[in-house]
């Protein structure tokens, strides 16, 4: 899976002054009007790997793909995290999308290939609050949902017999608790960390995410980001079980307006 998370702030300033007169007077423009709205884009590349175990009934397998397998099967992929904020308040959506295409020769003569279509859906969507917040230096409270859906399709082409297919689908949401931070070493270096942890037995046992990465400020409103990003799942319902954690990579590009 390619995946990828990313966060930052803007603050521009403007004055000016003139002379007018013998008498020096200074003047000043009027303080730019701030709404207290801010909105962030950030459309980024995880390049992950997976390891841990997948089962189905009383039959499980031990999930182990490297990022250079995880491309080769990768057909589509769509990341994004967005967020509306109003003053210390916030609403944060990170959204990814994957789509995996393999094709196996099956042993024998009876069937030709096995094909097998995967796709992966994942919302986190978090509320946040602001609880501290210095000339350098942000920390975020958040809470809120992870959505994970999972949908297989499988085809096997005909051979001595006909062919035959079968179609997946399992969808579950966690609540989930978590924190975001980020300080500016320079004017234009800083460094980001998050981390969340949920499921509580609501519907997986344990999710979990961290990141932490650093950024550049190119602009007033564009930073560039590269970290490394780890999610995790504990999650075994109804004869169904997904003990995963998907690790790599993060490149991002944020614009905050």
């Amino acid at each position: 899976m390619i995946r990828a998370s990313l966060f930052l702030l803007l603050l521009p300033v403007a004055a000016f002054a003139g002379i007018v007169s013998e008498e020096v007077t200074a003047m000043k423009a009027p303080p730019q009007e701030d709404s207290g709205w801010h909105f962030r884009v950030a459309p980024y590349l995880w390049l992950t790997s997976v390891s841990g175990t997948v089962g189905a009934g009383p039959l499980s397998a031990d999930t182990d793909i490297g990022a250079r397998d995880a491309l080769s099967k990768l057909t589509f992929g769509a990341m994004i995290l967005s967020e509306i904020g109003y003053h210390r308040w916030s609403l944060e959506n990170d959204v990814i999308f994957a789509q995996f295409q393999t094709s196996k020769e099956t042993p024998g003569p009876v069937f030709g290939t096995l094909n097998s279509t995967l796709n992966q859906f994942q919302w986190t969507s978090l509320f946040g609050y602001r609880v501290l917040e210095m000339k350098r230096s942000t920390f975020d409270l958040q809470a809120g949902f992870r959505m994970m859906s999972l949908g297989l399709d499988l085809e096997l082409t005909p051979g001595l017999l006909q062919g035959a297919s079968r179609s997946f689908l399992r969808t579950w949401v966690d609540p989930v608790i978590g924190f975001r931070y980020r300080a500016h070493l320079t004017d234009w270096l800083f460094v980001v960390a998050r981390g969340d942890i949920g499921g509580f037995g609501a519907n997986s046992e344990l999710t979990w995410q961290v990141f932490a990465g650093v950024g550049a400020q190119i602009s007033r409103w564009g930073a560039l980001i590269a970290g490394y990003r780890a999610i995790g799942y504990e999650y075994n319902q109804a004869g169904f079980s997904y003990d995963i954690t998907t690790y790599g990579p993060v490149m991002g590009f944020e614009c905050r307006f």
